[in-house]
């Protein structure tokens, strides 16, 4: 399984770039329940996004729930139950109690159950051990085994069979799970938790604290979990529908398919949206629906609108529009914890912290 890291990425200089924004996602919902429901979803937010002006979002619900899914991206995602049970603290796998924790922006409730210390400490079927985002009072990360977030593998297979096992996560369908160290950049959705990006082959901490989506950057909404809230890309890969709370699609026509928000009962793909003044799918008023605006996936600088160009934020080779004139080109240009992305009131792209004291 991919090893997590919080090590801090190598700074860039800014650069202006080219820019994009994205279909609605939702929230990360991983807890302490029953091991015997289904894997939970990992995105429950609060949703919205910017208008095809670039004006803020409209305040709007969280994701709706679907089944047994993992993440989707552009649009929303499945649910499925909690993650399973595990003693108090000292009793999650074999993690060993972590002593007293220290709460932070990101993290605003103390695990205490299902810690672990590496992937090998956790006991139910396609669970990775990662950061819960509390830390001890010394500043060690507290982990917490949680359900890995892949597509399903139902109806199409995982990208290979050496570095990937097609089984169950939790009991929810079978997902592709990691078995493998690393992580690969075009795989990003497959390695890496929400929250987490691929980046020199190792999965790093980009989650930004959120009180709800206003905290959040275009091309993001916030994930409340048992024990931290905060900011999710929409962004990930999905084969079934079931992936998602809504729709699984190939949104911008090209590679492979993606959560997609609702636009007239349907999917929203870029091919219905007609307007050169609003020429993508973007987020609309909940994570669920889905407008033609300004920020959405894209293939070239030719489907975005005028001052907005078709650039690759993330490391998983898709490309948004966004405005032109950023400071930073892609995730790796900010800080762990940060990311690259247009402000919620829209703008140009640069790093984001999220709601932070």
């Amino acid at each position: 399984m991919s090893q997590i890291t919080n090590a801090k990425a190598a700074s860039k200089l800014p650069a202006p770039g080219r820019w994009a924004f994205v279909l609605g996602l939702l929230a990360l919902a991983v807890g302490c329940g029953d091991p015997s429901a289904p894997v939970a979803p990992p995105f429950t937010g609060t949703g919205g996004s910017g208008s095809s002006s670039g004006s803020g979002g409209i305040p709007g619900t969280g994701g709706v729930s679907g089944t047994g899914s993992t993440s989707g991206t552009g649009g929303t995602t499945g649910t499925g139950g909690t993650v399973g049970t595990g003693g108090m603290v000292g009793t999650g796998g074999t993690g060993g109690s972590p002593g007293p924790c220290a709460t932070n922006a990101l993290c605003h409730t103390c695990p205490d159950s299902l810690l672990c210390d590496t992937d090998e400490d956790c006991e139910f079927s396609g669970y990775v051990c990662i950061p819960s985002g509390c830390e001890t009072q010394e500043g060690a990360p507290i982990k917490q085994c949680q359900p890995s977030r892949g597509p399903s593998c139902t109806s199409v297979a995982c990208p290979n069979s050496t570095d990937y096992d097609c089984i169950p996560v939790g009991t929810s369908s079978p997902r592709c799970v990691r078995v493998t160290p690393g992580c690969t950049g075009a795989t990003e959705s497959y390695d890496c938790v929400p929250g987490f990006s691929c980046e020199g082959g190792t999965c790093v901490d980009r989650r930004v604290p959120c009180d709800d989506y206003l905290d959040c950057p275009k091309s993001h909404v916030c994930s409340t979990t048992p024990t931290a809230s905060f900011c999710v890309r929409v962004f990930r890969t999905c084969h079934e529908n079931e992936d998602c709370a809504g729709f699984c699609a190939n949104v911008d026509g090209y590679g492979p398919k993606e959560c997609a928000g609702e636009l007239d009962s349907d999917a929203c793909v870029n091919s219905a949206c007609m307007s050169s003044s609003a020429p993508v799918c973007e987020a609309g008023v909940t994570g669920t629906t889905a407008v033609c605006g300004d920020y959405g996936l894209c293939r070239t600088d030719n489907d975005c609108d005028l001052n907005f160009e078709c650039v690759g934020l993330w490391q998983d080779g898709r490309r948004e529009c966004v405005p032109t004139g950023g400071t930073c080109d892609q995730v790796t240009d900010c800080d762990p914890q940060q990311v690259c992305a247009a402000p919620r009131n829209g703008g140009p792209p640069r790093c984001q912290t999220g709601k932070v004291p």
